[in-house]
């Protein structure tokens, strides 16, 4: 059990960094170009973007795919993938906090030999790879969120978790990779561990996709635009989906995949706050 604690706590700091984060960034969107480029879409209320979103995140798929069965450098790859992913999205979170006492020129200059400095620290320290895919998760999941309204990522959110669903129990490849990144102990997952229960057996381990903690984190921060409130019934909501998941993959020893329950239960108390009149 307090595997599943730990899994959960991750997931809570990941998004409360992700929600300070992009209210800096959003305050900050209009006056400095660095966060501005930031922005990936050109009109965020576009309802195709969520289409190319996950035409992007298809191909990626197998993209990665093919590297881990066809090419032997893959290992290579995705520690350069690992590395770059580190470094970029954690420097928008160290922005941020850099933000609270120093300027814009600044901030950015920093934040930037911040996240680089951190994601090579990674690099020969593998202790930090729960820090590092929280603060790249919280960095991922606010250059998605203020990319997309509302309405757009709530439809990649749909749209992903349909592709979850699939790519775990039709095509199995969700598994595959995930595989792949939990025995290369790469930074797209969050885990925690215990020791062995008898002698001789292996160490329990639950991880956590950082996939998973990035879209709570796009909607959250999407969601800030229109009310903050909003934003705040969609992190209760992630948190109670996911801690009910995490009970039930435990009490039943499953593989079930996260998103769906976690989307599920942001859209059911982001409905429920709009019925109560919350905003």
């Amino acid at each position: 059990m307090r595997m599943i604690t730990a899994i959960l706590a991750f997931f809570i700091i990941a998004q409360l960094l992700g929600i300070f984060t992009g209210i800096t960034i959003l305050f900050d969107i209009t006056k400095n170009p660095y966060v501005t480029s930031l922005v990936v879409t050109g009109d965020a209320e576009n309802p195709f973007n969520a289409l190319f979103f996950i035409t992007y995140m298809l191909l990626g798929a197998v993209v990665m795919v093919l590297l881990i069965r066809l090419f032997r450098l893959h290992v290579m790859v995705f520690r350069v993938l690992e590395f770059v992913m580190i470094a970029t999205a954690s420097s928008v979170v160290f922005y941020a906090f850099l933000r609270l006492a120093m300027g814009y020129a600044e901030s950015t200059a920093l934040g930037i030999l911040m996240g680089l400095a951190f994601s090579a620290a990674k690099a020969f320290r593998p202790a930090l790879k729960n820090s590092a895919a929280i603060m790249a998760t919280a960095g991922v999941g606010v250059i998605f969120g203020i990319s997309l309204g509302l309405f757009p990522v709530v439809l990649f959110l749909v749209l992903l978790s349909v592709y979850d669903y699939l790519s775990v129990f039709m095509t199995k490849h969700m598994v595959e990779m995930a595989d792949f990144v939990v025995q290369k102990d790469l930074a797209f997952t969050v885990t925690a561990r215990a020791p062995p229960p008898a002698p001789g057996e292996r160490e329990q381990r639950v991880d956590l996709g950082t996939g998973d903690m990035v879209a709570p984190i796009m909607l959250e921060v999407s969601a800030l635009t229109f009310n903050p409130v909003a934003t705040a019934f969609v992190f209760v909501g992630g948190v109670v989906a996911l801690g009910l998941f995490l009970f039930l993959v435990w009490k039943k020893k499953m593989v079930l995949p996260a998103l769906p329950p976690i989307v599920l239960g942001m859209l059911a108390f982001l409905a429920l706050g709009f019925l109560l009149g919350a905003y």
